[in-house]
């Protein structure tokens, strides 16, 4: 009998063995510290994969912009100027009554007082090579940064420039927009004028 009830608590002891690990294990793990989580900006918080494509791009009207929906302005840049260049800046504000995009550099003329061409912007462009497109909301503006030589740099016999005319219409098709100016150029010769491509009035 001795041996039996001994050979009872021997088998009593092996059974409740893997019940004190599994409270020895639960015991550990309440114990150990949880680890730091630092609160995310709730903006964070929402997955940023694109659920499709093109979701996070904006929404562009359908139309370019024409000349029609336009008004021109020529400002003066100093900041952009240099020894031998006039900085200046060419607005562009839709003053129609729907959106529209634009993308690139306009073209722009400038024109004598009976309407003589007398320059137009030259094929290099001003700032980055390629430009992102933009929308114009009406009343919303954008610019083109520009650089004329001074006429004093040449040999030439110097005219007045009267008018700025800017062509935004695609392939130059529409009327034009234009805006007052006075500037001097070369009435006799070719006269560096470098245009930037349009963005968004900060």
């Amino acid at each position: 009998m001795l041996m039996t009830w001994t050979g009872r608590i021997a088998l009593t002891a092996l059974l409740m063995l893997p019940t004190f690990a599994l409270v020895g294990c639960a015991d550990g793990a309440a114990e150990a510290p949880e680890p730091t989580v630092a609160s995310a900006p709730a903006s964070s918080l929402t997955p940023t994969a694109t659920p499709h494509a093109g979701a996070a791009e904006p929404v562009w009207p359908n139309d370019r912009c024409q000349d029609e929906q336009l008004a021109a302005e020529l400002v003066e840049r100093p900041d952009l100027s240099t020894a031998t260049r006039e900085g200046l800046a060419i607005v562009l504000t839709n003053v129609s009554e729907r959106s529209c995009t634009y993308s690139g550099s306009p073209g722009v003329l400038l024109l004598g007082a009976d309407g003589t061409h007398l320059a137009s912007r030259d094929d290099k462009i001003l700032g980055p090579i390629e430009p992102e497109a933009g929308a114009l909301a009406p009343g919303e503006s954008a610019q083109a940064e520009a650089l004329l030589t001074y006429v004093a740099t040449y040999d030439c016999t110097p005219a007045t420039v009267t008018t700025i005319q800017v062509l935004v219409t695609s392939d130059g098709a529409g009327p034009g927009i234009d805006a007052p100016a006075d500037l001097q150029v070369c009435g006799d010769a070719w006269t560096d004028f470098t245009v930037g491509s349009l963005v968004p009035v900060s």
